[in-house]
């Protein structure tokens, strides 16, 4: 059985991009499903962790479930949507103070969000993902693309996928996380332990290393 009170929220969503996956329509198409008798929230969540704590904590909001949508940090397979069940464990303080100081330095990550708001303890027993796979040069490409008048098969050679079938997809996923589907044994476990390093930090150490060495 589905919980009743489910957040979803859109890490690095944009507003002005109806082709991109994490734009305005698959906001607008979680907003018209039919969630039944589930009370949802669709909320664009695209700010430093430690607004999205704050936030929920002076609302006072607590859901039963908390669906994250975004993007994978690493590109292999572009378009490709996964689903993982988060797992919530100890951090070492360090490893929190180098969280938020990427997010305060306006970098956007799925990954520094779940850390950081499961350290705060803003999050439900239950918090799910669902990360789309999207280069970095994905929204970049559509913008070019948009602005020459690039036909839709045309923007799909340079993604090297689809973005509607992807923004459906991950709808659709969303969707079936959300009213849990599928039983929670379905889903890979994620937790700090598997999640790569602040990009920021951990390209830091790299350059020190090769100075010493």
């Amino acid at each position: 059985m589905g919980k009743n009170k489910i957040l979803i929220g859109i890490v690095g969503y944009s507003p002005v991009l109806d082709s991109y996956p994490l734009g305005p329509n698959l906001m607008n198409n979680l907003n018209e499903r039919d969630w039944a008798n589930m009370h949802v929230d669709v909320q664009n969540m695209t700010w430093s962790p430690i607004h999205v704590t704050q936030r929920l904590q002076e609302n006072k909001l607590e859901f039963d479930r908390v669906v994250l949508v975004g993007s994978k940090t690493i590109s292999t397979h572009p378009g490709k949507v996964e689903c993982y069940k988060w797992e919530s464990k100890e951090v070492d303080e360090i490893k929190i103070q180098e969280r938020i100081f990427e997010g305060v330095t306006g970098v956007v990550s799925l990954d520094n969000t779940l850390v950081i708001g499961d350290y705060f303890k803003i999050w439900p027993e239950e918090v799910f993902t669902v990360e789309v796979d999207l280069p970095g040069e994905a929204f970049g490409d559509i913008v070019i693309a948009e602005y020459h008048g690039k036909s839709k098969n045309d923007l799909i050679e340079i993604l090297k996928f689809d973005p509607e079938k992807v923004i459906n997809e991950i709808e659709l996923q969303t969707y079936l996380v959300s009213t849990c589907k599928f039983e929670q044994e379905y889903f890979p476990g994620k937790n700090p332990d598997t999640i790569l390093e602040p990009e920021i930090f951990s390209k830091h150490r790299f350059e020190i290393q090769n100075t010493i060495n």
